[in-house]
């Protein structure tokens, strides 16, 4: 069929008017492989870095389309502004509107942390700063440094480092993080560091902020801080001039030789060349400058609190404090019958309170909790455990009804070297008598009816064999009938078969550790496991040899608290009192422990520098 020209000319339009419809919106690319780059800024007005500003309109183009992400969050102007700026995007383009006139002779620094990305992939431009000034000269001062929680020196990744003006005015110094906003702001990088440019040549009071609300002030409780013992002033350096061109060759050797200044992914296109001389360059730069450490730390709010009261099971109720509770008091608001039988333990560091009771006396239970004028509260709680739901129950489940239950290190049919035999039972032993036919195997030594436990604790948890030692590469078979121990609840235990080994001295190691403390700090060294649990804790103040016997192998961890008020325990900080918090280091090495081998080690704990984790 023959199309006639008027036709032909009626497609025509529809086809133009399609293809200028498909470039008038931005839209998401189908097919291809995934972009993973981040936005490009190719040109602005005015340039990045220029001086004699005088309008109220930033205009930043980019090589792609671009979205923006939490930017009133995220985006600062240093110094603060009276209003904040209004944020437009046109095509490629965002413009930053100014809704005041700025102060003349100022540097200023737009900081958008990571809020600009890509349409299609959300790539963030990460740390994206955009200076200029309203005089004919920029600030050009530095600061730098590295952020770290106290606690276990690990790196304050994404952490926020503030600066605030030492000026005196109608806000407090103490109340400046609370109150004001920073005058500039940096953010640290995945090892911590963190990095200040056109700064001010004045004083400064330095802060490191976990903004959980990114609302650049400290919500005291739920954020971590750090901050400076004494004011902070910037240095001058002259900066690595940016390469404008790189060769492959050369991106290649800085590859091999210098894994900290480029990643991998740098190095993929010529288009990139330019972004990886210019972090060659900031990396340069950084490491000219000195480092001022901050350590990260959680303030306690001193007000003592009753955290959570349940029922955590028949015949458990439990009071979890903010702080231990011996001078707490927690007393039913009537007479209790005496056969409620009621038993109460504290945990080990006093901050939960259980009580054990028997449960099928009492329905529910009126309780008072007081505490000078900081906890008066009156508590009905039901003495049966909230359930989520009917659960059908297993008849394993029904068979153990009545049945008094336990734990020991023996369950798994070993017994480590110098360990004893200590059954924990899930309520309190009320009444502990010995029967006939028990029994006690060592090798092929038996002994009948020769059986004794000692109650370990006050209320009766915990119940220890009373043998001697243990000793290695024998083999041990423990009988007791049932009806021994009687539960608070009336439940008793069933027969009781334990069948175990102890192995063999070879079957461990043995570390010797010389703490080298030539200052006499007060320290607790703490030996930690893999997932830094402590299992062991030494106290030390003068040089000394630790000499821990019998370890299983595996690899270990040493870490050192500088027990400045020689508590005993690890303190944070406070602020408002300025105090830093307890500094702690770690033997850089992880240690390992194999069989039937000696580890001397020797750590001179006053050349410890914090480690990048």
């Amino acid at each position: 069929m023959k199309l006639s020209p008027g036709l032909i000319s009626f497609f025509f339009v529809l086809l133009i008017a399609g293809f200028l419809s498909r470039c008038a919106n931005p839209v998401m690319p189908i097919g291809g492989a995934k972009d993973t780059t981040p936005p490009t800024v190719l040109n602005s007005k005015p340039d990045n870095y220029s001086v004699n500003f005088s309008g109220r309109v930033i205009t930043i183009v980019f090589d792609e389309f671009i979205k923006l992400d939490k930017i009133n969050q995220q985006a600062l102007i240093s110094p603060p502004t009276e209003t904040n700026p209004e944020f437009r995007l046109k095509g490629k383009s965002l413009q930053v509107r100014f809704g005041e006139d700025l102060k003349p002779e100022t540097t200023y620094t737009i900081f958008f942390g990571n809020a600009i990305v890509d349409l299609t992939e959300s790539n963030p431009l990460e740390g994206f700063n955009f200076v200029f000034s309203t005089g004919n000269v920029l600030d050009s001062m530095s600061l730098a440094g590295h952020v770290r929680f106290a606690f276990d020196e690990k790196a304050g990744e994404g952490i926020y480092a503030l600066l605030y003006r030492y000026v005196l005015d109608t806000i407090p110094v103490d109340s400046l993080p609370f109150k004001r906003k920073p005058y500039y702001v940096a953010r640290a990088d995945k090892k911590g560091m963190f990095r200040f440019r056109n700064l001010r040549n004045e004083a400064y009071l330095m802060f490191a902020l976990e903004d959980k609300n990114s609302n650049f002030f400290y919500d005291k409780g739920g954020e971590a801080l750090a901050f400076t013992d004494l004011l902070v002033r910037p240095e001058f350096i002259a900066e690595t001039r940016r390469m404008n061109k790189v060769t492959e060759d050369t991106l290649g050797h800085l590859m091999h030789d210098d894994h900290d200044l480029l990643e991998e992914t740098d190095v993929k296109t010529r288009d990139s060349l330019m972004r990886v001389s210019d972090k060659i360059a900031d990396s340069l730069d950084f490491m000219k400058l000195a480092k001022h450490d901050l350590a990260l730390f959680y303030e306690i709010d001193s007000t003592q609190r009753l955290m959570r009261s349940e029922t955590v099971k028949k015949g458990l109720l439990r009071f979890a404090f903010r702080y231990p509770a011996l001078l707490v008091e927690v007393e039913p608001l009537e007479n209790l019958p005496d056969s409620f039988g009621l038993i109460k333990q504290y945990s080990r560091y006093a901050d939960t309170l259980n009580w054990h009771f028997r449960d099928n006396v009492l329905d529910s239970l009126k309780i008072t909790v007081k505490f000078d004028t900081l906890i008066n509260d009156t508590l009905h709680l039901a003495l049966t455990p909230r359930s989520g739901g009917v659960q059908k129950r297993s008849s394993k489940d029904i068979q153990k009804e009545g049945v008094l239950t336990f734990s020991s290190k023996a369950e798994g049919r070993k017994l480590d070297i110098g360990d004893k035999l200590l059954l924990t039972f899930t309520e309190p032993v009320i009444h502990y008598q010995m029967r006939d036919t028990n029994r006690f195997i060592a090798n092929e030594d038996t002994l009948y009816n020769q059986l004794k436990f000692l109650k370990f604790d006050s209320i009766g948890l915990q119940y220890l064999l009373d043998v001697p030692d243990f000793e290695p590469e024998k083999s041990y078979s423990i009988l007791l009938p049932d009806s021994v121990f009687f539960g608070l609840n009336g439940a008793v235990n069933d027969t009781i078969d334990l069948k175990f080994r102890v192995p063999a001295v070879s079957d461990y190691g043995n570390m010797f550790l010389e703490i080298v403390n030539e200052n006499k700090e007060s320290l607790i060294i703490q030996l930690l496991g893999q997932k830094e649990n402590v299992l062991e804790e030494r106290f030390v103040n003068a040089t000394e040899k630790l000499v821990y016997y019998n370890m299983k192998p595996g690899k270990y961890r040493i870490k050192a608290i500088f027990d400045r008020n020689k508590n005993k325990r690890w303190d944070t900080g406070d602020w408002t009192k300025r105090i830093q918090p307890e500094r702690v280091a770690y033997l850089l090495k992880e240690l390992e422990i194999r069989p039937n081998w000696d580890l001397e080690e020797v750590w001179d704990i006053n050349e410890s520098k914090p480690e990048s984790k």
